[in-house]
């Protein structure tokens, strides 16, 4: 009897000291959820904090070292076959002068390349019931269009990287069998050292512009809490047609690529105290 009541005091004493070990766990968990809590206040106070935003902007001027401009090849034939043969002609003459002229593969880029019938519209009306006009007409429901010959277009990207020879290209592409030149566009090859200074110094503005406005506020700023920013390089577009260059022995057109502003804008928001 004895060893009975000693044995169910064992059982009592392990399930007391089970209890009492999951209730410091309960209170260690309890513990930790808590410390995680205030933090997170804390944390949630802390972006509270005032902040101030400012606005940079910076700017720098660069020279384009790149042209890029679109040749076209039209051809007209009555039969599409000759249309074709006609075009793939003048369009492999243009695209020799290029690589005669050093302008490498990558350079060169067909951008399109068409086929589309023409059509004829028969302008004779229908024949009154009663009528003495001598105009020509005829009797009948209206004639359908027919086709009378076929167009072929190729139009090719060409980019020109030494820019002392843009004017001799557009007119020898010309000469060579185009005759449909579109704008050209100069550019920055290397955009990403571009804006990066310009983004240089509208952070420094931005800076600048911050502690001016600590200063008139009586303020100190402890830290940056954020950052964006916009702009980018433009493209400049010039006008250009090849009827003012084109086969009759006209001059080359002389072409000014200019500088390229490249701006960037930055609003830095700054916690201050």
């Amino acid at each position: 009897m004895n060893n009975l009541n000693e044995k169910e005091g064992g059982i009592l004493k392990h399930r007391i000291l089970f209890f009492i070990s999951l209730l410091n766990v309960l209170i260690v968990v309890i513990a930790v959820f808590f410390v995680v809590s205030m933090g997170s206040i804390l944390q949630g106070d802390k972006t509270q904090r005032p902040q101030l935003n400012v606005n940079g902007e910076g700017k720098i001027f660069v020279r384009p070292d790149i042209a890029m401009f679109t040749a076209t090849v039209a051809s007209d034939a009555v039969r599409v076959g000759d249309a074709q043969n006609q075009n793939a002609s003048r369009s492999n003459a243009v695209i020799d002068f290029l690589k005669k002229n050093n302008i490498q593969g990558k350079d060169v880029k067909t951008t399109n390349y068409s086929i589309q019938p023409q059509y004829q519209y028969d302008n004779r009306r229908a024949c009154p019931i009663l009528s003495d006009e001598s105009i020509p007409c005829f009797s009948g429901t209206t004639m359908p269009p027919r086709i009378v010959s076929y167009q072929v277009h190729h139009s090719i990207e060409i980019r020109v990287r030494d820019l002392n020879k843009v004017d001799d290209i557009l007119q020898g592409v010309v000469s060579a069998g185009a005759n449909q030149v579109g704008s050209i566009v100069f550019m920055v090859e290397d955009e990403k050292a571009a804006i990066a200074a310009a983004r240089k110094k509208a952070i420094e503005d931005a800076q600048a512009k911050a502690l001016i406005l600590a200063h008139d506020l009586g303020v100190r700023i402890t830290k940056i809490t954020g950052f964006s920013e916009s702009g980018g390089v433009p493209i400049y577009y010039r006008g250009l047609e090849a009827q003012a260059f084109d086969k009759g022995g006209a001059p080359a057109p002389q072409v000014e690529s200019g500088e390229q502003e490249v701006r960037s804008n930055v609003t830095i928001t700054y916690e201050f105290k």
